[in-house]
């Protein structure tokens, strides 16, 4: 693992774009040899828990990545980051990601960056939204699920690398 701090990506925060890359991510499991429970399952935009929020759920092999945004202005979406997924731009790049955390108990706990090291060489990433409301920006950190200007297959080698480093991290940190 490298010694650099993890980078910071913009969040991609338009409900439009959210709808059409999550479209295009769950299009590269489109194909009858895949079983559908390794198929991603998509729900269609929604009110959120909380008020001004909509929703997109998003969930492959157990791996939730819901994405959240909440209303800031008429046009105007900010990322809540009190949920699992995002999408970011990484140079240029539109990125599917999820937040590192698992199951604590007592609670839910996002990963550290030396406990993400613990379990891959994968760099780490910040998502920082477009409006800012007090709170730090980079608290929470995410991995990459996949680059969404890839071939069909390419995203869904780089959605299971996801899943698996997900799961190590669950079995060295989690509660079972």
């Amino acid at each position: 693992m490298s010694k650099e701090p993890p980078r910071s990506l913009r969040a991609i925060e338009q409900p439009a774009e959210i709808e059409r890359l999550l479209a295009l991510w769950a299009a590269a499991f489109d194909e009858k040899s895949i079983p559908a429970r390794a198929k991603p399952r998509l729900r269609p935009a929604a009110t959120g828990r909380k008020a001004g929020c909509t929703l997109w759920q998003a969930k492959v092999a157990g791996l939730d990545m819901n994405i959240c945004l909440e209303e800031v202005t008429s046009n105007r979406w900010r990322l809540d980051h009190g949920n699992q997924g995002a999408l970011a731009l990484m140079d240029g790049t539109p990125v599917l990601l999820r937040q590192w955390y698992v199951k604590r108990a007592p609670t839910d706990a996002s990963l550290s960056a030396a406990e993400i090291a613990q379990v891959t060489e994968e760099a780490p990433f910040y998502v920082t939204p477009g409006v800012h409301r007090g709170a730090p920006s980079e608290r929470r950190l995410y991995q990459v699920v996949a680059d969404l200007t890839q071939p069909p297959e390419a995203i869904r080698e780089q959605t299971a690398a996801a899943i698996a480093r997900q799961t190590a991290a669950n079995e060295k940190f989690g509660f079972v």
